[in-house]
């Protein structure tokens, strides 16, 4: 999907649109990246983040992981996302929390993002290559902000053997997940990032988790997993996509997995 494709699919009907729009806007969950909050803390952590760091969120979407960020870890968090819409969401959410003083929110492309090189400690993103076609791009843009020394972290869907042919065409007739066609294994991740410059290159590799109630509840809170709740109960057409994509995963779990990918510039 090209960045600039980003917001279009916010119109798609239930049964196609891609898999992440299908799961923010249709299920209405705010945490769609791949191990929740656990795989971020691993990312933070990783990352070193702490209350002297200054990190860019990139391809932030709601704002849920830069705000985690800035009370868990106390550090500044620049989020940066190419959706108005979301930018939107994400400033409201900081100022709820009354974060306005360390977390902010701008409008801007991954691919050509608004910042001065080396202007932070950290950049970090979740299930953002997948979304770009020039996947190249965009690691180079994050490495450019970077300082020298400092951390980058992605985490991505990334495939645990090398997909067939079938396999990813019924990634997309039927779980529609279109970004699933720009994912690695992880020894593509690997070499993609190592081959661009990212120095001493860490990757923790993970099944693909399906959260369940619990896992929900530790992402979403109580109110919105009620919200996402009802949502399935009392909408046909997201219970049998639900449904649908369950299956698929479950059928095809020797494939399914991420990796949180860490390393220096």
């Amino acid at each position: 999907m090209n960045t600039d494709n980003a917001c279009a699919t916010a119109q798609c009907t239930v049964e196609k649109c891609d898999i992440f729009d299908f799961m923010a806007r249709h299920v209405g969950m705010t945490v769609i990246h791949p191990g929740g909050f656990a795989a971020t803390r691993k990312l933070a952590e990783a990352c070193h983040l702490d209350s002297k760091t200054k990190v860019v969120d990139i391809a932030c979407g709601k704002g849920t992981s830069a705000v985690y960020l800035a009370e868990r870890y106390g550090c500044q968090v620049v989020g940066l996302d190419i959706c108005e819409d979301l930018i939107g969401h994400a400033t409201r959410l900081a100022r709820r929390k009354g974060l306005e003083g360390k977390v902010t929110f701008q409008i801007g492309d991954a691919l050509h993002m608004p910042f001065a090189d080396n202007e932070f400690d950290a950049a970090i993103s979740q299930a953002m290559l997948v979304l770009v076609d020039d996947k190249r791009k965009a690691i180079q843009e994050a490495l450019r902000v970077t300082r020298p020394g400092g951390y980058l972290g992605w985490l991505e869907l990334s495939w645990r053997a090398e997909p067939t042919a079938q396999f990813m065409a019924e990634v997309s007739t039927v779980i529609c997940a279109y970004c699933m066609s720009n994912a690695q294994t992880y020894e593509g991740w690997e070499r993609l990032l190592t081959e661009l410059g990212v120095r001493d290159l860490n990757t923790m590799a993970a099944p693909m988790d399906f959260r369940g109630t619990r896992g929900m509840l530790a992402d979403e809170g109580l109110v919105n997993t009620a919200r996402v709740a009802l949502r399935y109960i009392t909408n046909s057409r997201v219970r049998k996509r639900m449904r649908t994509m369950n299956r698929f995963f479950k059928d095809h779990a020797n494939y399914f997995g991420y990796g949180i990918y860490v390393g220096q510039k």
